[in-house]
């Protein structure tokens, strides 16, 4: 596809006026007391928690006690955003204000908050034709044979806006059929419509993410997203006039609310990296571990603690050499981060952002076709997840992310730069109706020497993707192998451990000892 693959990137304009900078405050306790879950929790919430064995009372669900945020304000300070998981508001100081909220009682603790945000999108002006090629990938159809459309879900996302979404002719079924459950602007709470008017460029944003995930358009019969009969909630945390962390605060009440409302799932395409204001405030990359970065943390807690399936985009640093590597939330260990591939290939498209070689856990866990960044990669895999819950609504995220892994058409031998691979309908299917269900497209070769050439198929002309890794996950080369007449030469590159090689839904992986 002949198009320039770009980030969306904004200029950060700086709020911290007068000498103040950012900062979580952190509370010592909460009032339990009179903490009752009944009138905190819907009773969706509840039923997803009994279901899964999750507790009914957890102190995380317990709102920040009202004395001390009345104690804040009455201080002179403007709170941002709050945090009942996190016991936690977010606020900006001036030094005399720090040292004041430092050494009230109640205050555990004060973290300064770094600051930048990447929409791990890009251009949205795309055409629908392009989105249907990943549902191609995942074998689409195997999911309408089953009549899976993602009835009965009800999924959360979390965005940068979701402009004219409500007139969009591959989104009005959603709307005729009353799907949109609800709306929030997190960034302006005074706006109740976050459909008609612009707030800033980037509100189309989640309105193509939104068609990546149920987009349908009957005169044509144009389908552009399997979960076109699931319900919605739809969360706006990005502020794409000004860049700043607070863009990750918003995030955290996002999700929070999604949880009250007994959302199961829940699609982001933001992450937090690199591209800070001031170079002295940018994530370093071993912070991309899952557990430094606030947000990340609120993701594990939400697929450990709330139940929550969260679908994240990998992000789209894949081609810059002082990076490469996934941004937060993307590196929360539950979160099944989604990566991007060719169409024709199926291996790992120039920007998508790989795992760390540090995490001892997979990252990305899958991944797919996407026009233009893994903002569409995500919202295609969710609304795959969306009909296996459909399925079995009884599947836990555990066992949810084990399939979608195990549907790869990769799988057993993932890597980091793509994960296990495109999910294919049929294996998931398959291992839905029958956990026991073996996979039989794999196989091992040890080789001794420092070439092999590879039997397929006696008749086969076709090109294949050989992944060259120096252990078991990490990538070191990927290239494009010929066979010719069904046989493939293979040279073992000096470093290389093992070579992984996909031919159509078969994978044979090379062990060089």
């Amino acid at each position: 596809m002949n198009k320039i693959i770009k980030t969306i990137f904004f200029c950060f304009i700086s709020v911290y006026s007068f000498g103040q900078n950012k900062y979580w405050v952190n509370f010592k306790d909460k009032d339990i007391q009179n903490y009752d879950y009944e009138k905190y929790l819907s009773s969706e919430t509840i039923k997803n928690r009994k279901r899964f064995n999750l507790a009914l009372y957890q102190y995380s669900d317990v709102p920040v006690n009202p004395l001390y945020i009345k104690t804040l304000t009455n201080s002179g300070i403007d709170i941002q955003s709050k945090s009942r998981w996190f016991n936690s508001v977010s606020v900006f100081l001036n030094q005399d204000q720090l040292k004041q909220i430092s050494e009230m009682p109640f205050v555990a603790s004060v973290e300064p908050v770094n600051r930048d945000i990447i929409i791990t999108g890009s251009e949205t002006n795309l055409k629908p034709e392009n989105y249907h090629i990943a549902m191609i990938q995942m074998q689409s159809n195997a999911m309408l044979a089953k009549n899976l459309t993602g009835e009965g879900v009800t999924i959360g996302v979390i965005d940068a806006g979701f402009l004219q979404a409500n007139s969009d002719r591959y989104l009005v079924h959603l709307f005729e059929e009353e799907r949109i459950k609800g709306q929030r602007d997190f960034q302006d709470p005074s706006r109740k419509d976050i459909m008609s008017e612009s707030a800033t460029d980037a509100d189309s944003h989640g309105t193509t993410v939104l068609q990546m995930i149920s987009g349908y358009y009957p005169q044509q019969k144009t389908q552009t997203g399997l979960a076109v009969n699931s319900n919605f909630y739809l969360a706006r945390t990005e502020n794409g006039a000004r860049e700043y962390r607070g863009e990750e605060d918003k995030w955290i009440e996002a999700i929070e609310w999604l949880d009250s409302l007994g959302v199961r799932l829940v699609n982001t395409s933001l992450g937090y990296a690199i591209n800070m204001d001031d170079p002295k405030e940018n994530y370093k990359p071993e912070e991309m571990n899952g557990k430094t970065t606030r947000i990340s943390k609120a993701a594990q807690t939400a697929v450990a603690d709330k139940g929550i399936f969260v679908v994240v985009s990998a992000g789209n640093e894949g081609s810059n050499p002082g990076w490469r590597i996934i941004s937060s939330p993307a590196d929360a260990e539950g979160v099944l981060s989604v990566g991007a591939t060719r169409d024709r290939y199926w291996d790992k498209i120039s920007y998508s952002s790989i795992g760390p070689e540090f995490l001892n856990y997979m990252k990305p866990n899958v991944s797919c076709f996407s026009p233009n960044g893994t903002s569409f990669s995500a919202p295609a895999v969710a609304g795959f997840v969306a009909c296996l819950m459909q399925m079995d609504p009884n599947k836990s995220n555990k066992e949810l992310k084990a399939i979608m892994e195990k549907s790869g058409h990769l799988y057993p031998y993932g890597n980091n730069f793509i994960g296990y691979g495109v999910p294919l309908a049929s294996r998931a299917i398959a291992l839905m109706e029958n956990p026991d269900f073996k996979l039989t497209h794999s196989d091992e070769k040890h080789v001794s020497g420092s070439k092999v050439q590879i039997k397929i198929d006696k008749n086969l002309n076709a090109d294949v993707v050989l992944f060259h890794k120096k252990n078991e996950t990490i990538v070191k080369y990927q290239e494009i192998g010929t066979v010719h007449k069904g046989r493939l030469k293979i040279k073992r590159i000096p470093g290389i451990a093992r070579t992984t090689v996909a031919f159509g839904q078969e994978v044979l992986e090379i062990i060089w000892d």
